[in-house]
């Protein structure tokens, strides 16, 4: 297995694993859409996408991935990474690869965001939840996270 920070070329194989984050969050299947929005992120240097791949039989294979979007405090006048995204396909869950693309996400942060990471997690996503405290991550008490949808 290797892991990569993706570019434009790695957009094959990190497609499918997009997709089935999306369904994970019970969003229809649309490559189109996918393809478009991950092109103009990588396009525009608006996010980081860390790739674990292997290969099979000289074919490569994306099996997980994580998608990182920087951001700024105006309090702390600091930047920070948001992980957005992270996921892992079915077959390869439990190996530590979600543990593995944490760690180079933290990587990332210690090298050019001294504030570090957030993420978010749904309620219900109790293992998602366990990994992250095993990481190191903090559930944060003191703010209430609030969404205005359009």
């Amino acid at each position: 297995m290797e892991i990569i920070r993706a570019t434009i070329h790695d957009l094959p194989l990190i497609l499918p694993l997009f997709d089935g984050y999306r369904q994970f969050y019970e969003q229809a299947s649309d490559n189109e859409a996918s393809f478009k929005y991950l092109t103009e992120r990588l396009d525009k240097n608006e996010s980081v996408i860390f790739l674990v791949y292997e290969i099979k039989d000289d074919i490569k294979e994306g099996i997980g991935f994580a998608q990182l979007y920087a951001t700024y405090s105006s309090v702390t006048l600091k930047k920070f990474w948001v992980l957005h995204d992270l996921y892992v396909k079915d077959d390869y869950r439990k190996q530590g690869i979600a543990k593995t693309l944490i760690n180079k996400c933290k990587e990332l942060a210690h090298e050019n965001a001294p504030l570090g990471i957030i993420i978010e997690s749904r309620i219900s996503n109790q293992s998602a939840q366990h990994l992250f405290d095993a990481v190191g991550f903090v559930k944060e008490g003191e703010h209430y996270f609030y969404y205005l949808e359009n």
